[in-house]
């Protein structure tokens, strides 16, 4: 291997390009126009922003994607991309400008019949085939820092606990890939929620994941959706009850 895994020193050696670097130099080039962000930020890769919300917040720059301040205590997320490295290249921008609590919604492919079209669900372990959560840490799954944050905000949503398999690459979900992970107790793949576990223990922050169950791979087939104004109302729907959640002005 190119790269094999790494020793415990990796993890204490200090990057060469720092992120507070970067943040840095983009306060100086006023990239920004805002000063700093609230504790809490809800991201998801799909823009369900109503247009309501839209206008009355405001529209935040410098930051990849478009991303609107909610209220003082809360920021949302939304077009930066999918995949491990593209959240978590926002994430370690938010971290430095002041975020704490990090809570993503996405989509996911189901791997068993257990959770139907439109069922959304808490990820409470995440096994990893991700590049990006690797540089975080060695392991290959990674649960929640099951904190009194965590605890509240799942008892709060109420939904099943469920467990994914995150991977970077879709289109190589092979029969004998799924099945690995299929035995291994993985409920849903997707390409998040491993890589946001890794870096908010190697933060120690605040990360809760939340999958909204879409197509399928079952039989070695894939099995696209049949109910799409379902599953977007699912997620629209978590995500009304996290912002109310999380609004505590």
């Amino acid at each position: 291997m190119l790269f094999k895994t790494p020793e415990d020193a990796f993890y204490k050696e200090k990057s060469t390009l720092d992120i507070l670097d970067l943040v840095t130099w983009k306060k100086q080039n006023n990239s920004y126009n805002f000063k700093s962000l609230p504790k809490t930020a809800i991201l998801t890769h799909t823009n369900i922003i109503s247009k309501r919300t839209r206008l009355f917040s405001k529209t935040l720059k410098g930051l990849t994607g478009k991303n609107y301040l909610l209220s003082k205590s809360l920021l949302i997320c939304t077009g930066f991309g999918n995949g491990a490295p593209a959240i978590v290249s926002l994430m370690e921008e938010l971290r430095v400008l002041g975020v704490t609590d990090f809570v993503f919604i996405g989509f996911a492919g189901r791997l068993n019949n257990k959770m139907t079209e439109g069922e959304s669900c808490i990820v409470d372990k995440a096994f990893s085939t991700t590049g990006c959560s690797i540089f975080y840490s060695a392991k290959d799954n990674f649960i929640p820092n099951n904190n009194d944050w965590f605890v509240k905000l799942r008892t709060q949503l109420n939904l099943k606990n469920v467990t994914c398999w995150s991977t970077d690459v879709p289109f190589r979900e092979t029969p004998s890939l799924i099945n690995i992970y299929r035995e291994k107790g993985a409920d849903f793949v997707d390409m998040e929620c491993a890589a946001i576990y890794a870096f908010s223990q190697f933060y120690a922050l605040n990360a809760f994941c939340v999958l909204i169950a879409a197509d399928g791979l079952f039989n070695n087939q894939w099995i696209p959706p049949k109910e799409m104004k379902k599953i977007n109302a699912a997620m629209l729907n978590t995500l009304k009850k996290l912002i109310k959640f999380n609004s505590n002005d």
